[in-house]
């Protein structure tokens, strides 16, 4: 008895108006975003990227020619890669910070000539990683339902297509008296709930398969994009993620149409929900959110900087005994001086580097903080689980710089095992004139390289995939509980 609801719900569904509309708005969105970003969008990113990285390859070469300059110099910028899937959910990537900044800023000197003493060195700050300031800008980090993507096309579109293929599937039918015959034949309710929502749910996948097969066809047949194995893994679990996604809006309309003996008012119900939860939650409430937890001015951040790099200088300076002792360029430098002005420029990089880190930490635990409270709308979960999968937004964002973090310790561990090797050198860390003069092997330097791979995207979306799912679940049962006690009359 199942599948012949199930068969006249597909072939009910199929001779409506709104199965036409949902195919034809989901086949040209769907060929929109494919065409913007095979001829526009990827090339552009991509030939960014390429520059940016052969450039650091070409500054990294030429500081191999000694270890001591390459170590205070360190390894230049780090940039993150482009997703291929970025047509998927582009994740506000073009908003979010594209680099860590590894140079170091700045160049100092200093002569003195007293009766007692003459000094001169010149020398540059030691390197550390630098987080450009839009990442400060955490409003991109929320939903913001406004690029062609699939996020757009299936997290906006397609939910409200799914309620109006269920706003009359019982109150329509309990109006025209139809429900009361259907249920006069030896059939459960269980039956005709489930066979509903089956049909609607393999009505409303057609068009949705339509699009993506059209899709997936045009950037497939680029030849700017190739998919590894692992990335289409990751388009059929994101197709899967969809169809969850969309029955929870399938289960949300029989619930309320069951609730009602006329459509136009489940109809104008679900509106209102749908306005609510899809559009703007995700767009307001992570703004209000994030002013609970708030994070230091870039000005703040500034004073706290000068505080510890006067202290420091302070300290170190105080009696000129900085610069009594000797300089680091004298032929030789003793060992002293060298470990005097390595412990000087190493705690002024560690002031800066731990300051950094701590501001975009509270940045990133503000924009975290604001996801949560977004949570309570299925279209920001969905778009949260697609955005790892597809390895854009914050959550690829925050895994790169955690990455190009571990990567820094990475750097100088190399460092300071060439330097080891050196006899000659006098293994002081980190001033150049300490450490070996003697060229690196360019290939033996480690070079940045961020992982993204299947398991890392799927671990990282895992969260919003359960929530999800359980969603789906409370629905169906929240409906099913609904049509059991609702009168067909």
């Amino acid at each position: 008895m199942i599948w012949h609801i199930v068969k006249r719900e597909i072939l009910d569904n199929l001779t409506r108006f709104r199965f036409a509309l949902t195919l034809i708005l989901v086949m040209v969105l769907m060929v929109m975003n494919a065409v913007i970003f095979v001829s526009n969008q990827y090339p552009r990113r991509i030939a960014e990227y390429s520059e940016d990285t052969h450039k650091a390859v070409e500054s990294l070469e030429k500081k191999s020619s000694n270890l001591g300059e390459l170590a205070v110099k360190g390894p230049g910028n780090l940039y993150k890669s482009v997703s291929p899937l970025t047509f998927i959910a582009t994740g506000e990537d073009a908003n979010l910070p594209k680099r860590v900044e590894g140079a170091p800023s700045g160049g100092y000197g200093i002569g003195m000539t007293t009766p007692d003493f003459s000094f001169s060195y010149s020398w540059s700050a030691n390197w550390w990683p630098q987080y450009p300031q839009d990442t400060s800008r955490k409003n991109d980090s929320l939903p913001n339902f406004t690029e062609l993507d699939w996020v757009f096309i299936i997290g906006l579109v397609m939910s409200f297509m799914a309620i109006l293929f269920t706003y009359d599937a019982i109150s329509g039918e309990r109006e025209t008296g139809t429900l009361s015959l259907l249920m006069a034949n030896s059939v459960s309710r269980a039956t005709v709930l489930l066979g509903k929502f089956i049909g609607a749910f393999l009505t409303i996948l057609i068009p949705l398969f339509i699009g993506i097969l059209l899709n997936l066809m045009i950037v497939n047949a680029s030849r700017l994009v190739s998919l590894s194995g692992g990335e289409w893994a990751r388009v059929g679990i994101i197709f899967v993620t969809s169809a969850v996604y969309i029955s929870i809006f399938l289960w949300l309309g029989l619930f309320i149409s069951s609730q009602f003996s006329d459509s136009s008012s489940s109809l104008l119900i679900l509106l209102l929900i749908w306005i609510v939860f899809v559009v703007l939650i995700p767009n307001t409430m992570g703004v209000l959110a994030s002013g609970f937890k708030q994070v230091p001015s870039r000005s703040e951040i500034s004073r706290i900087e000068k505080a510890k790099e006067a202290e420091i200088d302070t300290r170190h300076k105080e009696g000129n005994k900085l610069y009594r002792t000797g300089s680091p360029s004298d032929t030789p430098p003793k060992i002293e001086v060298l470990r005097m002005w390595a412990d000087y420029l190493n705690e002024h990089a560690d002031a800066k580097r731990s300051t950094n880190d701590e501001h975009l930490n509270k940045q990133f635990a503000q924009v975290d903080f604001t996801q949560q409270i977004t949570r309570i709308s299925p279209a920001s979960i969905y778009k949260y689980a697609v955005e790892s999968l597809a390895g854009t937004g914050f959550a690829r964002h925050k895994r790169f710089i955690q990455q190009a973090r571990r990567y820094r310790q990475q750097f100088i561990d190399f460092i300071q095992s060439e330097d080891r090797g050196d006899n000659e050198s006098y293994h002081v860390y980190l001033v150049k004139e300490g450490l070996s003069q003697k060229p690196v092997p360019f290939n033996s330097i480690p070079k940045f390289s961020e992982k993204l791979t299947l398991g890392i995207t799927f671990k990282g979306a895992a969260l919003d995939l359960m929530l999800l799912v359980s969603l789906a679940l409370l629905l169906f049962m929240a409906a099913s509980l609904a049509f059991m006690r609702s009168d067909v009359k």
